[in-house]
């Protein structure tokens, strides 16, 4: 990695992860601390929904700001013109966009951990576990969906493919999972959908947590194994995207 480059893609995209961040913080602790939810109620009720769509403008707007609105703008074409070759420029801007990712459910974590423990006047084990898997989750989610971005913005030089193409595949993503959830009519489009590996009925019965029906009475816990191999998924189809992208951008030819 190049740490000029590093500190150039911080500048240029702190603003809008440092926007989204706190938002996603604000509106958690507010939940915790307003109505002291329980984590289950919380995890149905928050999780399965807003965290998921808020780190999707990120990871769209982002994805296209690394490579392919630079390409678009020439100025690719100036960071191309120093003394750094293209697989280090596509492994600083791959690791950039993991690592803020990895903050920005690591900082949501921490922020519904303590905002729990104050409103609830402690927090368990158990709790503290569901929490912190729950993050976990939706950072390998936005890790898979931001490697398809990264591989779309790696492809294209003009910013309205990129975003057409990988902004286009993550937003279809984010439907169909809410139509599926929504009407039982669509399960079928969850086997489309990656957004659908966020597994949160697993995770709570791994972590002993009530699951609750969409009628609000104790269901029959889920296998609370099952997200680890749909996790290994979305660890798989991050790789492979962000492998694959930083490849296509290190051999294809640049309008430079």
């Amino acid at each position: 990695m190049n740490g000029t480059l590093m500190k150039q893609t911080i500048k240029n995209n702190i603003s809008l992860w440092a926007i989204l961040t706190i938002v996603q913080a604000f509106f958690i602790g507010a939940m915790v601390m307003g109505g002291k939810t329980p984590v289950s109620m919380t995890a149905m009720s928050y999780y399965a929904l807003l965290p998921g769509l808020i780190s999707a403008v990120y990871v769209i707007v982002t994805g296209n700001k690394l490579i392919a609105a630079q390409v678009d703008k020439g100025t690719m074409a100036y960071v191309l013109s120093t003394p750094i070759r293209r697989t280090k420029v596509a492994l600083t801007q791959a690791a950039y966009f993991v690592g803020s990712l990895f903050a920005m459910f690591a900082i949501a974590g921490c922020t519904h951990i303590i905002a729990h423990r104050l409103g609830a006047g402690g927090i368990s084990g158990d709790e503290v576990k569901a929490i912190l898997l729950i993050n976990a989750g939706l950072f390998m989610l936005n890790f898979a969906l931001s490697g398809i971005c990264y591989l779309a913005s790696s492809v294209f030089n003009l910013s309205k493919y990129a975003i057409a193409v990988g902004g286009g595949i993550v937003g279809a993503m984010h439907l169909m999972s809410l139509m599926a959830k929504f009407n039982s009519s669509f399960d079928w489009l969850k086997s489309f959908s990656v957004v659908t590996l966020f597994d949160i009925d697993s995770i709570l019965a791994f972590s002993n947590q009530q699951v609750l029906s969409m009628t609000g009475h104790a269901a029959d816990a889920p296998d609370g194994a099952a997200f680890i191999w749909k996790f290994c998924i979305l660890a798989a189809v991050g790789a492979v995207t962000y492998v694959a992208g930083s490849t296509l951008f290190a051999k294809r030819d640049l309008p430079l």
